[in-house]
Order: C-alpha cells, then structure tokens, then sequence
C-alpha cells in the first residue's frame, strides 16, 4: 500500500503534537513516557517516511542526551563512585554484558553481532530508574545509593563501550591493532577534554558568565557540542562519547544547571523524537514471528532480567545491605531504556527490529519490577517480629 507523501514541516508538526498528548496522557498515568513514545512510534511508524531530516534531528536527541548525561559528572566524581562501586560495577558487567555474549554466540549471532547484543543488554535506564525512584519517594531507602552509584558508573562505561563499537562496526576488523587504535583514539578524547579542563576551566566559566544571559549563548554551546560530537565521530569512534565528554568539560566549570536549563527544551524536543524513530525502525514482520526468533528473544529477556537482579542482590551485600534491600536493588534495575537504544542503532539492519522488541519488552518489564520493588521484597522476606513486641503479648 502506498502512502501520500507528507512534507518535512507538516511531519515534525503531527509527531510534535502526538508525542505532546501521548506525553499528558503519561503525566496522568505516572508512566515513563520513554515507553509510550516508543510504543507510539511502533504504531504509526508506517506511516512515516524515511525522512533525512528527521533522521538528522534525532541523532541530535542522542547528542543532547549524552551531552545531559556528561553534566551530571565532573571528573573528581567519577573517579570517586568508580572507587567505591567498582565491584558492583565488574559484577554488572559478567552478568549482563559478558553473559549475554555467550548465550548469543551459542545461539547462533555472528561474534561481532553477540557483542553488540551484549552491550545492548548491558546498561538499566538511569531515566527510568531514577524516575521511578523520585516518583515512589525512595530516595532515602538503604539500596538507592548503591543503585545510584551504579546507574553512574554505567552512565561512565556505556559511552566507552559505544565508542569502540562504533569504531568496530565501521568496518574495521577486530584485530589486536584495530583495538589499540581505537582504544589510543579514546585515550587522546578523554585526554583532550582532561587537558583543556585543567588549563582553561576559569576562562571557560568566566565566559559562561558573561554571555549566560545572551541570545548568543545557545549558539556558543550548541554550536560547541555539535561540533565536538562531530569530532568524535568523524574519528570513528561515535557522538555520543563526543557529547558525553563535553558534558563533563561543563562540569568542570561548576556552570552545569545553568548551561543544563538553556537547553532543556531542545532537548526534550529532540529526545521525544529520537525515541519516537526508534519506535518507528521497529518492524513487526513474519521474521520476528518465527519460533526461534521468539524463543531467541525469550532466552535473551529471561537472562538479561535474572543477570540485573543478580546484580542488585550480590552486589548489595557486597555493598553491605540487608537482604531485603538486596533483592529491592535487584528488581529495581531490570529495566534498558537509552543506552540500550542508541547502541541498538548500530546494529546491521536485519536485527534493528530484534534488538528494538527486545528493549521494549525490557523496559516495559523493568518498570513494573522497579514499581513494586520493595513489595515484592517484602513478599519474599517476611519482616521479623521484633522480640519486644513479642514479649509484650506474652505478658
């Protein structure tokens, strides 16, 4: 069936417009609207056409959202929480990138493509994580700064991890000297960033300062990130890593929240869409109706929803947290969102839609574990009589 052509201007119109009532819809439902803007793009996804400017609008929704992810840290804090979950984070790691990688590989992926299955099933959602915990009031629960600090050094990793992926799926053979090219190549990045941090962060905020409240000063940090991003990938490593880096340059500077708040409609502008395209790739054809598709799929989600809440149980005693908050960190991080998003995008076009079901459905599956967490740990250790209260009926 064909389909009109719609222009450029009427299409960002109507998608604005739907992900504007499907995102009310979700403020009313207290649902993430990662989700529903997904699942929108999944519907209606037919209907839009390959569009380069869309397309282009939506790689600058992952840009600003690594570029939002970079101003959460400087660097005395990454090194900081890299200190004291690094455990934690090396268990995370086994069970949901390096295991996943072998169940794929003996499934039947290419090397290469188990590796990218891998990484997509690596990192939870910080957005939807940290939501569900601002939304349930759980902030001051024992398991949320192990959770926390968790998100951030995945937040740390997963840029990496896409960078070398990216290198990788360039073309580029997996050989001792194509990993030591590409590892030099994130070397030199990070030391960039790090050595103009360290030189010229007080000219840097003194300008922040000064052009703040200009309408020059979109342009000037705009036009700085996409540039840098630009960098990254032209080096063939990716933009996100590029963006994410710039972020923390910003932070360097102390001048985050307020860099962060002029750009925020941008932001949740392009975002929307980059999750609505998303949506969109994925297509619901007879391949992903074939028996060992499904089963692939059945397998992959079983053991990427065990390997997050192994994570959360082992490392919370690790961690020093009582069982019940163990298994309350364990159901809380099951859920993959937009690391798992934008690693899928460079997946070959035959396991776009694989790769996206598979994120939906672990999303999906997340949030309602993360919701009813602590009442599911609750469920499975009974809370003890205290021996007072005990005593007490017995006189």
């Amino acid at each position: 069936m064909e389909y009109t052509s719609v222009n450029f201007l009427l299409s960002l119109g109507l998608i604005t417009l739907v992900l504007f009532i499907v995102g009310l819809i979700g403020k009313f439902l207290k649902f993430p609207t990662i989700i529903l803007f997904i699942l929108i793009g999944i519907i209606f996804g037919k209907y839009v056409h390959e569009d380069k400017t869309l397309e282009h609008l939506s790689e600058i929704g992952i840009v600003l959202l690594f570029f939002y992810l970079g101003l959460e840290f400087n660097i005395a804090r990454a090194i900081d929480v890299a200190k004291r979950i690094w455990v934690v984070g090396f268990i995370d790691l086994f069970f949901n990138f390096l295991v996943p990688v072998v169940v794929l590989n003996i499934l039947g992926f290419e090397f290469l493509v188990s590796i990218l299955g891998g990484a997509i099933a690596y990192a939870s959602s910080s957005a939807i994580t940290s939501k569900i915990i601002v939304d349930e009031k759980r902030i001051a629960n024992p398991e949320t700064e192990m959770i926390l600090g968790l998100m951030v050094f995945e937040d740390i990793i997963a840029p990496i991890m896409l960078a070398v992926l990216a290198g990788f799926l360039s073309g580029q053979n997996i050989e001792g000297i194509a990993i030591g090219i590409i590892a030099l190549k994130i070397l030199a990045a990070f030391s960039f960033v790090f050595l103009i941090s360290m030189t010229f962060k007080n000219q840097l905020a003194l300008l922040i300062d000064k052009i703040l409240n200009e309408d020059l000063f979109i342009l000037f940090v705009f036009g700085g990130l996409i540039t840098f991003a630009g960098l990254t990938y032209s080096l063939g490593l990716s933009e996100a890593l590029g963006a994410f880096l710039i972020g923390m340059l910003i932070s360097e500077t102390g001048k985050s929240e307020e860099v962060e708040k002029s750009m925020l409609s941008i932001r949740d502008l392009a975002v929307a869409i980059f999750f609505f395209l998303f949506g969109a790739n994925i297509i619901l054809d007879e391949k992903l109706l074939d028996t060992k598709t499904i089963l692939t799929l059945v397998i992959l989600i079983v053991i990427s929803t065990v390997g997050k809440f192994l994570t959360g149980y082992i490392g919370g005693k690790i961690y020093g947290l009582s069982k019940r908050a163990s298994i309350t960190a364990g159901f809380s991080i099951i859920n993959r969102g937009e690391f798992s998003i934008v690693i899928s995008k460079l997946s070959p076009a035959a396991y776009l839609s694989f790769f996206g079901v598979y994120i939906f459905f672990m999303a999906l599956i997340g949030i309602l574990f993360a919701q009813y967490a602590p009442k599911l740990s609750k469920l499975i250790v009974k809370p003890k009589q205290r021996k007072q209260k005990v005593l007490s009926n017995f006189n």
